[in-house]
This record gives structure tokens, sequence and C-alpha cells, in this order.
């Protein structure tokens, strides 16, 4: 029976999206027997839907689990699609739930702050009404833009390090100069500025997208500011062909070079003499904080600064200051769209941009309402998986490593802690006490959560450390390696994605698992492993333990350099962070399930309809299916060489078909695609 063309089918798809839209609603009308035998079918057919059978998964696992999804997904208006993007989406219907729901006399002060922003920027009419004066009014307090202003914009005063200071100060944006304040490398105790690379860019080698880039600036300076076609098409380009510059000092992230590769601690007179006049870090540091700033600071990514020091030598004045204006510009715009439902998804993406914590707070509080064990499980996982871990790095696999190397790593991983980014901690009234929102003043808005932004930012140096990643972390699990700790946004743990009570565990711990495993692993990589329990870098490893550690990471580095994407062979890149992660990773949540199964063994591990599959084969293809991914056909090449990451089609066949265990489960036969002869084993 083709189940895909049945009526069934069609009944339990409409089911499942009415399932997940109707749970923003009202969680307790699914806690009946009937009611979970739906989410279960609904599931199945999800799963099933994407897999594409009659591909042999020994021959080929990703087209086996994956197959079909580029069909059902594909990315054509997007750089690609992916199950996050189905979980973002998820999350931003959950919060139009609760922002839309109007102002409540339950809310607390911070709720009411939050909705009366995202009102204000549902006011399309009151927002487009002067929107192009208040961009220009924000741009003038530094001086302008010469692109607008003309013969009228004054170059003798424009000194652009002291510009980017000033915005720094108020608005606690970044340009051209990273300052980022963290935690010492070396004592994690105390903060330390570090000064210099931008992380965010693309490689400056990447011709296609700096290219593509001035076309969409070209567009947006002509509809954004009004600048006239001739006009808008130089500006864009100069300042494309600047940021390109900029990025050839990058150091490039295929390189794999750890902290203590890019950083070293200077003082800010010693590198102003280094390279200055061009570049005065005393200058730029003390007119952002307001004082003569004397302690010592880390200097980040030597080449990007001497870089920098002859791009700025070699640019007009008039493009670096178009350049800094139109980065300014991006945290203030709101492009106003033509409909009310396409500004409400907008407005809704616009308030996660600026309370990012609190909406993740939120929602796990949401979360708790309908699911209040799911918490405890989910830490029960983690438990599990530390202890499968712990067993892998003191087994047979790891006698390369000297006694003392191996109870170090046990050690850090003892130590390793585990976080949902629930910010339960946060005093959210304390922290946006200070600001006045209206539901009437979008542009006014702003301007007040930046301001609080930046006052907050300055003041961040003089506070001891504390992770605050929370723009990567609503739908980015992590491993911060200076508190040695793994967090999982709550975003993963929305019923009826990746995690349901009604699911089998073959899929709990096949997605959120392998993902929390994964970033477990991250902590015994090429470049974090050499941080201790306590999260200061402090090289604890062996010679000769080091040395093995590298002969086998180069497996994995011509392994992977051997795969093809978008018809071209993969980089073989020294930066094997994302494939050692995944190769431990998988071994740590298969055997943390494999132990599951053994103490559960009369559990019933099944969905209906895949009755044929069993527990362990159905956590694979669990596994499989959280990379299920299609990539625009002109990205494809930017993606192969600017992501760490290999593709996910990449990243599922390679660390299976290094995985004994998979090819056992799926009783593939030696040296076929997925059982090959040789396979890379880091732990």
């Amino acid at each position: 029976m083709n189940f895909k063309s049945s009526p069934l089918w069609r009944l339990v798809s409409i089911l499942c999206i009415w399932l997940r839209i109707a749970g923003a609603t009202n969680e307790d009308q699914f806690n009946t027997p009937f009611a979970h035998q739906i989410m279960r079918l609904a599931k199945s057919a999800e799963m099933r839907n994407y897999m594409r059978p009659q591909v042999q998964p020994c021959d080929d696992f990703y087209g086996y689990a994956c197959g079909n999804w580029a069909h059902i997904n594909p990315a054509n208006a997007e750089v690609k699609t992916n199950i996050f993007n189905i979980l973002s989406k998820a999350y931003n219907r959950k919060l139009s739930t609760l922002l839309g729901n109007g102002k409540d006399s339950n809310d607390t002060e911070t709720e009411r702050k939050v909705k009366y922003f995202y009102e204000s920027c549902l006011q399309r009419d009151s927002i487009g009404r002067h929107y192009r004066e208040n961009l220009m009014s924000i741009m003038e307090e530094f001086g302008g833009m010469p692109a607008l202003k003309g013969a009228a914009w004054h170059e003798p005063s424009f000194n652009w390090l002291e510009v980017i200071a000033q915005i720094l100060r108020k608005y606690g944006k970044r340009i051209i100069l990273n300052a980022d304040i963290n935690a010492d490398l070396n004592n994690n105790e105390v903060n330390r500025l570090y000064i210099g690379q931008i992380d965010d860019m693309v490689p400056g080698s990447s011709k296609e997208f700096y290219a593509r880039l001035a076309m969409a600036w070209q567009m947006d300076l002509q509809k954004v500011l009004g600048l006239s076609s001739p006009v808008a098409l130089i500006t864009a380009r100069e300042m494309a062909e600047f940021a390109q510059k900029l990025a050839m000092g990058m150091a490039d992230p295929l390189e794999g070079l750890g902290m203590e590769d890019k950083a070293r601690l200077r003082l800010l007179d010693t590198m102003t003499d280094n390279y200055g006049p061009v570049l005065n870090f005393t200058l730029y540091v003390n007119t952002w904080l307001g004082y003569d700033y004397k302690l010592p600071v880390y200097e980040y990514v030597e080449n990007y600064l001497r870089n920098l020091r002859l791009v700025i030598l070699e640019t007009p004045t008039t493009t670096v200051a178009n350049y800094i204006m139109w980065q300014l510009l991006q945290d203030f715009r709101l492009d106003v769209e033509a409909s009310n439902e396409k500004q409400e998804k907008k407005c809704i993406e616009t308030t996660r941009k600026y309370f990012p914590k609190f909406l993740d707070n939120l929602i796990y509080q949401d979360l708790l309402k309908s699911n209040p064990n799911i918490i405890e499980e989910v830490k029960d996982i983690w438990q599990d998986l530390k202890s499968s871990f712990y067993d892998i790095l003191n087994g047979t696999n790891t006698q390369w490593m000297q006694e003392s190397t191996r109870d170090k790593a046990l050690e850090k991983l003892s130590a390793m802690t585990f976080e949902i980014n629930a910010y339960s901690d946060v005093d959210f009234t304390k922290e946006l006490g200070p600001l006045v929102i209206s539901t009437n003043q979008y542009f006014e808005n702003v301007i007040s959560i930046l301001k609080l932004r930046g006052q907050n930012y300055r003041l961040k140096i003089e506070e001891p450390p504390r992770l605050e990643e929370y723009e990567l972390l609503s739908f980015t699990p992590a491993y911060a390696a200076e508190y040695n700790r793994v967090l999982l946004p709550v975003a993963f743990l929305q019923p009826r994605f990746l995690w349901d009570d009604v699911y089998p565990k073959a899929l709990k711990y096949g997605t959120v698992g392998f993902t929390i495993a994964h970033e477990m692993a991250h902590g015994f990589d090429d470049t974090i492993r050499k941080y201790d329990a306590k999260g200061n870098l402090n090289n604890w490893w062996d010679r000769n333990a080091s040395l093995t550690f590298e002969v086998r990471k180069e497996c994995l580095r011509q392994q992977y350099g051997s795969h093809k994407f978008g018809g071209r062979f993969l980089p073989k890149a020294q930066a094997q962070g994302e494939n050692i992660a995944d190769n431990v990773g998988i071994r740590i949540a298969y055997l943390a399930y494999d132990r599951y199964l053994e103490q559960h063994h009369q559990t019933p591990e099944h969905l209906p309809h895949m009755d044929t599959i069993t527990a362990r084969q159905l956590f694979f293809i669990s596994t499989a299916q959280l990379w299920c991914t299609d990539v625009n056909r002109r990205w494809r090449h930017l993606v192969t060489i600017t992501d760490v990451h290999p593709p996910e089609e990449v990243r599922v066949r390679a660390m299976l078909a290094n995985f004994d265990e998979f090819a056992e489960t799926f009783s593939c036969k030696p040296s076929t695609q997925m059982n090959p002869q040789r396979k890379c084993i880091i732990y």
C-alpha cells in the first residue's frame, strides 16, 4: 500500500499540523489515550514521509532516512530548509499567541513592556510615516552618511575610530572592531576585554557572496534611504568591497585555530604603539568606556588588525563612513510590510531579537505548565549520557592516553554541567526596569532598548563573568568551554517535534540526546580539549596522547575531504571539531540508549506502521532525520567553503559509516558504503 497517497495519510497529515498549531492554545486536549495514539500516528507518518525506503540503508543512509525531504521542503526562497527552521516557526507561533493575547491584569511588569513593544511594532502607518527621517536622525548624530549628504558632509571632522567607539558606547553596536567582554582564558573568575576581529563576517575569499551583498545593499539603499540608482550602485559596491577587504584579515575558521593561537594579552598603549597612528586602541577603548582603562586586554587575531590598518589607509574616508552608518542602521531598520500578516511575522522576529532571554523564559514557563516532568526527564538523559561517556573515556579505545591524562579527562567530564536556557535565575524586573516602552512609538522604543544595551555592556567589564550568549542560543545548542557547560535551547523541547511524552525513547535519545552528546563531546575536540575541568585554558594532555589524537584527527580530515557536495570535494580542513563531536556524540548517545533498552526490555519501542523497524534502527533514523536538509543550489558552494560544519548529508553518512554498531543494526556487509573497512575513531 502506498501510504503517502492514501486517505489515512492525508488525514494524519492534517491532524499532525492541527496538533502542532492547536498546541499553542490548549495542551489539556492532548492528554487522552486517543490523542496520544493520534500523535504517535502523526509522528510515524511524518518520519516515513521523509524516508525513501527504496534506497538501501547500507548504501546511503541519508538517502534512506531523508530522501524525500527536499521534495517536501525545497529551499527555493531560503538558503536551506531543515528541522531548525520548523522549530523556529513553531516557536514564533507560540510567541504570537502569548504576545497577541493582549494585556492581562496578571501580567508582570516585564510582560507588559514586551507586549507594548510588540504592539508598537504592529503600527505600520505610524512606523512608515517618519521612517526615513528617523533613520537619518540616528546617522546625523555621528556625522551623517556621505552618500546622502554629498558636499555637505564634513570629512575633516570625521574620525572613524572615535565614531565607532561612540556608537559602541551609546548603543552597544560593534562595527569594524570587536570589543568583546568575556572570561579570561587562564582565569575565568575575571572578565577580560578582547579587541580585534569581528567573528560573524563571511571570509573574504568568497567573491560570490560579496557580489550578491553589493546587489542587495544597492536595492536597500534605494528603498530605505531613497538614494538614486547610480549613487546606490556605487555606494553599495564600495561598501561591499570594503567589507570584503576587512574579511580578508580574518582567521580562516577552517584552519581550526584555538583561542591560544588567536589571542595574546597586551597593554592598550603597546597595541597603539604597534598599530598607530591609524589604530589608536587607547583612544578607542577610553572613548567607549569614558575613562582611562589600564588593565591588560587580549589582542584578538593579530592578522585582522594588521590587515585593518592597511585597509583603512587605502580606503577613502567617505567609504568608511558610509559603511559605518549603514551598519549602524541595521539595528533600527524595520521595513514595513504590505500586509498585517507579514508585519506580525516580522514583529515576532523583531521582538525575539530585542528580548531573547525573556521570551525563552516565557516559552520555558509555558512548557512547564503543559509538562511539569520534562526537565527532570531531560536531566535523567543527561546523566545517562555522562555515564556512557565516562565508560567510553575509561575503555579500551583510550588506552593511548596516559593514566594521568585519562584521569584529567574524567575529572573534566565529571565537572561538566548542563543547562536549558530558561534564564530562571534572571531578575527581569531589575534588568529591564529602566526601559520605558510605549505602544505607539516603535522607533523610540528601539532607541531605549539599544541605549540600555550599550550601558549594560559597558558595565559588564567590571562584573564577574557570566554566560550571555543568548542571541545565539535561542536555536543553537552549545558547549561553553570557559564554563565547562552544555547548553540546550528550550526551543528543542517544544512538544510534538523532537520530544513528546508519547514518543518512544529511541526518538528522545536519537535527537535531543544526540544533540546534548554532540555538545558534550566538544569539550574534548581538537581545540577545546585543552580547557580544564574549571574552564580555564590549561593544556592537560601528555605529549604522546596529543600526538595520537592528531593522528586520529587526520583520519577524519582525509575521510571528510573525500566526500563531495554539489559536485565538489569538501575542503580538507584543519578544523575538525564538528566532525569529532558528531563521531563521539553518536557513540555516547547510542550507548546510553542501548543501556536504556537493556534495563527496559519489556517496554515497547516502536511507532505505528513502523513495526518492521527495530528500536535501535528507529534511534538511528531519528538521528539522521535531525539533519534532513535542502540547500539552495545557489548557496551550496558558499556553504561548503565557509561553514565549519560539513553539509548535513555528509554528517550523517560519515559519522554512521564510522560506527560498527550502526552497521550491525542494519546488517551492513563489510565494504559497503556505510560499513567501510577503514573507520575513524577518536574515543
